[in-house]
């Protein structure tokens, strides 16, 4: 019997706000503006790259077109990807006690592919992810795509399948999948008008629950 979960990435095993921020920030400078507080970009998370940067330059006029400076932010990003970042506490090791139980772990998130890929190999968890999906491959979450393009092409049923993430886009696209859900109460998203199966209030937490859970 194949087993998953699927992570949320920002908010769910990384403490990426400080991250987040500066990206922001550094390319409010380069266009001129005077930067956010980190609690206001936290704010702004969730739903991908553009609508990041939308929210974060409502207060001004882009020079350029929205798509050129979210390039730019996401360069920025690329440049500098562990800036403020790190694992939650918890997560290494967790991370390999599931892995050591037998289930497969796949990371799905709206953050750009890049980004992703860059945070989670200097972090040192990449060798324990079957797979690693960032915004740009599939609609955003909610949309369920990218998490049942992932247990289809491991052989999952969505009953041996988990969803953890700290945001309504998560337990939302969980909700449209049909696949458990675990709600990170850690994390710096919200939970909206969704309703996860479980929460968690730490990444211990989280592993306790699926274990008990995948009985």
């Amino acid at each position: 019997m194949r087993r998953i979960i699927m992570f949320d990435l920002d908010g769910t095993l990384i403490d990426s706000v400080g991250g987040i921020a500066n990206s922001v920030n550094v390319t409010r400078r380069q266009f001129g503006f005077s930067p956010l507080p980190e609690e206001k970009i936290a704010s702004f998370t969730g739903d991908g790259a553009r609508k990041l940067l939308e929210r974060s330059f409502a207060d001004v006029s882009l020079p350029c077109p929205v798509e050129e400076a979210v390039k730019k932010m996401v360069t920025n990003y690329a440049a500098d990807p562990l800036h403020g970042t790190k694992l939650y506490p918890g997560v290494a090791e967790g991370l390999r006690q599931l892995a050591g139980a037998g289930f497969l772990l796949a990371v799905v998130s709206n953050k750009p592919q890049e980004v992703g890929e860059k945070i989670l190999a200097g972090l040192g968890v990449s060798p324990l992810l079957c797979d690693n999906i960032g915004g740009g491959r599939f609609p955003l979450k909610p949309a369920p795509d990218a998490f049942l393009h992932v247990i289809e092409k491991h052989g999952v049923s969505k009953e041996n399948a988990w969803i953890a993430g700290d945001n309504h886009t998560d337990i939302g696209a969980a909700q449209a999948a049909g696949i458990r859900s675990v709600f990170c109460r850690y994390g710096f998203g919200t939970i909206g008008g969704t309703a996860p199966t479980f929460s968690a209030d730490t990444f211990a937490d989280l592993v306790a629950v699926v274990l008990a859970g995948s009985r």
